[in-house]
């Protein structure tokens, strides 16, 4: 049924945008970008355990553009190998898609995806377990509708679907339904402003007990660029969340929440410097079972120090709370990682740096687990193939 749901959406978007007779550029591209890293850490957990580790990541990109449409294909193997953690080896295939058409006064879009990988490389947004290697299948579909209803008056809806199923019978199989209706208005040619109207359908099950969470949420939604370097950009909101969760005996919990939700950012972006700041609260699904509620904050700053050197760092705070009374979560989880950019040659890029974990959890189990990584990567630009007809 997930599979079926997954092709007929891409189906319908390559249908679409095959009737499109304008002239077209196709373009075939690929990637690898081997990384080396050391992890003192590599599971986060209190009895550390550290790997050297190879990460290559073979990608085929398939793309065609014409002056109002766009499809586009990505395909791939991500491949792991560890030197002291040979269990944690892994080759996870993916597959993205990508498209857009644009009419007179009206835009369409659809991405869709299919993915596995190892659970701990999602843990910060999904269970927080970093020491689990289960395997996450992901399979989504999101297509999205725009219309223009006067020079500065749009309607929009987005839609989506995301399928996870989990090979350990830790984690709970889960699928979330979001669908979004909104007004956007162009008040001036720098401040747009809006409405959205968000609804959530988020469903677990596993042997022994299943569990169902349904929210709500109204947004006031705005964008102002105050100038050439400065642009915001925001959504503020308010969420009701109902859940009803329910074991093999029968047994029912039912629970209803209320509060706030925001999303937040500023990018400065300078000739020497791009700086980019961002605040959130949302709620966020997990593979435990439950929703939680996520406050996060993230700070990106890249500065060129040479003609062909970069510098930056990135850092990120990370709080996760139980969004009912049915669960108890609550964990901190934070990074830092600063690196050097060196662009070799046009098309070969090396990335040299060092990242900093931090985990706090307080929830059933209290654990506090750090680690940190030092990692080079290469990329290399090819430039592709490009063919127009």
């Amino acid at each position: 049924m997930h599979y079926n749901k997954l092709t007929y959406g891409i189906l319908s978007s390559l249908i679409l945008l095959s009737n499109s007779v304008i002239a077209a550029e196709y373009l075939v591209d690929a990637d690898l970008s081997p990384t080396l890293r050391y992890d003192d850490n590599v599971e986060l957990r209190e009895d550390k355990e550290g790997s050297f580790s190879t990460e290559i990541t073979p990608t085929l990109f398939l793309s065609r553009a014409t002056e109002d449409s766009f499809l586009g294909l990505d395909a791939g193997y991500r491949i792991e190998k560890f030197t002291s953690l040979e269990e944690l080896d892994r080759q996870d295939p993916f597959l993205l898609f990508s498209s857009s058409a644009t009419h007179e006064r009206s835009e369409f879009g659809l991405d869709a995806e299919y993915s596995q990988r190892a659970q701990r490389t999602i843990a910060a947004e999904d269970t927080g377990d970093f020491a689990s290697d289960a395997t996450v299948t992901t399979r989504s579909i999101a297509p999205r509708y725009q219309y223009q209803l006067s020079a500065r008056d749009f309607l929009y809806t987005n839609l989506s679907y995301q399928d996870r199923s989990y090979d350990d019978n830790e984690f709970l199989d889960n699928e979330t339904y979001v669908i979004t209706g909104g007004w956007r208005r162009n008040f001036t040619e720098r401040l747009t402003g809006g409405l959205a109207l968000t609804y959530i359908d988020y469903e677990a099950e596993a042997i022994d007990r299943t569990s169902e969470y349904d929210s709500y949420n109204l947004n006031v939604t705005s964008t102002y660029r105050l100038s050439e370097l400065w642009s915001f950009a925001g959504q503020v909101g308010y969420r009701t969340l109902d859940s009803e969760n329910s074991n093999i005996n029968g047994f029912t919990v039912k629970d209803t929440s209320s509060g706030s939700l925001f999303s937040l950012s500023a990018i400065y972006e300078g000739y020497l410097n791009n700086i980019s700041i961002e605040i959130s609260k949302a709620l966020n699904p997990s593979g435990e079972g439950v929703v939680n509620e996520q406050e996060s904050i993230s700070v990106d700053w890249q500065r060129q120090i040479a003609s062909r050197l970069d510098f930056g760092f990135n850092a990120s705070f990370q709080k996760t709370t139980s969004a009912s009374d049915f669960d108890n979560t609550d964990r901190d989880y934070m990074t830092f990682s600063p690196s050097l950019r060196w662009r070799v040659e046009e098309n070969i890029t090396l990335n040299l740096g060092y990242q900093f974990r931090k985990q706090d959890e307080k929830g059933d189990t209290v654990q506090k687990a750090e680690s940190n990584m030092v990692f080079l990567t290469l990329n290399y630009d090819w430039g592709g193939l490009l063919y127009s007809r």
